[in-house]
């Protein structure tokens, strides 16, 4: 009677085995799937049973080490440049966004025709730049140093000119925007060569008349016009950084197709009840060892880890939704702890090392709270390392013996930039990048933007993206603000352009009022 008692026996071994070879060999899956994928910080990946597996999670999590960032340089788009030492970013085909075959889509129009406009002043001289509206004296935009550049969104038929200092209603230079040309240079030292992006002198110079050290900059400057237009030819895309110019640091989330998820557990969970305020002194953030406590954990989740999911909204550029990134009480917090300590100022527009005077393209207030304020600031920003896959002391000051390789120990973050819109207040469409420094090494630059809602909006105020690549619709992406949402999106390409198609735009409020933070990452380092 015993002798098939072994049966069930052998069938459960064998349920078992064939479980385990099933988690092992699972490829990243979503999150309506099981068993599921998350990503570890520094690019280890586990499996669970399901989305809800405390234990598995908690286990993983354990499990985690903060190591170096994985670098954008294995990114598969990424192509050698014929007879140029390079390897330059090509945009996939859209069709793959659909996850369809090459070929069997194609990309819409955009109703919005905006672009970059990136003016280089390749002058020893310190130029103003100023548009030209064709009614009166020009508008200034922003100064600029010899062999520099700066930048502006713009549209075709807009026109500019390089003044300068000491006699502003006197024209070096004169532009005039085209389609599909971002890339602008006052050159009075060599000879018209039908180039788009070529200004119209008033002045002819002789190069003779240049120091040592000004002639290398400006040769710098041609080298890299002529870079520009081989990975033009090459990409599609302009070139709007300096040649050579190193591939992001920092890890980039891929973003094949609509809706692919990404997963990543951190310790860093929510707070589900305001503290007092006698319990959120300022800190000085600093490395949390191994078993170390949680702080304030009594007003947490009671839950030992958060499961953020990404899902990517646009390919191209690289955008990621997160739900419920910041609970409710943390989104009332950085309210609060903007309402009692800090002052709403006007906007202004530029990329915070060069920020221009103010006007109608931006009428939001803002302010600026720092990572060390508060506990649970400090929890948000080690929230967002984790998402990033980044170690947390990157954004913060740091020891000596942390990141020696960056060069700094300043944070590669800027504090958050909290804003405020009113019904009607806006910024119109613009780019957060901003055009370096040739003489900072390494290019430093905006390279992530996370933006944090915190409020819910009646009616208008979405982010939105009008030059989003897509096959369906002219229409831009518009992200609606949803308290406790944030987007994470990408401003350098994998090969360290800027990428123009980050362009966007904060619409107007019609009903209600709006709340929102940026979080600003820079790559390799703040500049």
């Amino acid at each position: 009677m015993y002798k098939f008692l072994w049966l069930p026996l052998m069938a459960t071994l064998m349920n078992l085995a064939l479980a385990f070879f099933f988690l092992r060999s699972t490829p990243t899956v979503y999150a309506n799937l099981i068993p599921v994928r998350y990503e570890g910080i520094g690019g280890d990946s586990f499996v669970c049973n399901s989305a809800e597996d405390d234990s598995c999670r908690a286990e993983i999590v354990q499990n985690i080490t903060l190591e170096e960032a994985v670098p954008a340089s294995n990114d598969p788009n990424l192509k050698e440049m014929p007879t140029i030492n390079f390897r330059a970013y090509v945009r996939p085909d859209i069709s793959t966004f659909y996850k369809e075959e090459p070929g069997s889509r194609q990309p819409t129009s955009h109703a919005f025709n905006g672009q970059a406009g990136k003016f280089i002043n390749m002058t020893p001289n310190r130029l103003n730049l100023y548009w030209d509206s064709g009614r009166g004296p020009g508008h200034f935009s922003g100064s600029v140093n010899g062999f520099e550049a700066t930048g502006t969104a713009t549209f075709p038929s807009h026109r500019f000119f390089y003044g300068k200092t000491d006699d502003p209603d006197e024209a070096l230079c004169s532009f005039l925007v085209k389609e599909g040309t971002s890339v602008y240079f006052c050159d009075p030292y060599s000879d018209d060569q039908g180039e788009p992006g070529r200004a119209f002198s008033t002045e002819k110079r002789d190069v003779k008349e240049l120091s040592e050290r000004d002639l290398e900059f400006y040769q710098r400057h041609r080298e890299n016009l002529e870079f520009g237009k081989a990975y033009r030819d090459f990409t599609g895309s302009e070139w709007l950084g300096m040649y050579p110019r190193d591939p992001p640091r920092h890890k980039i989330w891929q973003a094949d197709f609509f809706g692919q998820e990404h997963h990543v557990v951190t310790k860093e969970t929510q707070f589900i009840e305001q503290p007092p305020w006698e319990d959120l002194p300022r800190i000085s953030p600093k490395r949390r060892n191994e078993g170390d406590d949680i702080p304030l954990k009594q007003y947490r989740s009671p839950e030992s880890t958060l499961n953020i999911t990404l899902r990517a909204v646009s390919c191209a550029p690289r955008i990621f939704e997160m739900r419920n990134f910041i609970s409710h009480v943390e989104a009332d917090h950085i309210l609060m702890l903007t309402n009692r300590t800090h002052e709403l100022h006007r906007s202004s527009t530029g990329d915070g090392n060069n920020p221009s005077e103010r006007d109608n393209t931006r009428t939001s207030l803002n302010t600026w709270i720092y990572r060390e304020e508060t506990p649970i600031i400090d929890t948000i920003y080690r929230r967002v390392a984790d998402v990033l896959q980044l170690d947390e002391s990157l954004l913060r000051y740091r020891q000596y013996d942390e990141h020696p390789e960056i060069g700094t120990k300043g944070s590669i973050a800027e504090p958050l930039q909290m804003v405020h819109y009113d019904p009607g207040q806006e910024y119109t469409a613009h780019h957060d990048f901003g055009y370096n420094q040739m003489s900072h090494p390494n290019q430093p630059s905006r390279s992530i933007n996370v933006l944090l809602y915190l409020n819910d909006v009646e009616q208008g105020g979405e982010t939105s993206f009008p030059r989003w690549l897509n096959a369906e619709t002219t229409g831009g992406l518009d992200v609606k603000p949803e308290k406790g949402k944030a987007v994470l999106f990408y401003m350098l390409l994998p090969d360290g352009n800027s990428d123009d198609l980050t362009q966007h735009a904060a619409l107007p409020v019609i009903k209600g009022q709006k709340w929102m933070s940026n979080l600003w990452i820079w790559d390799p380092y703040k500049g």
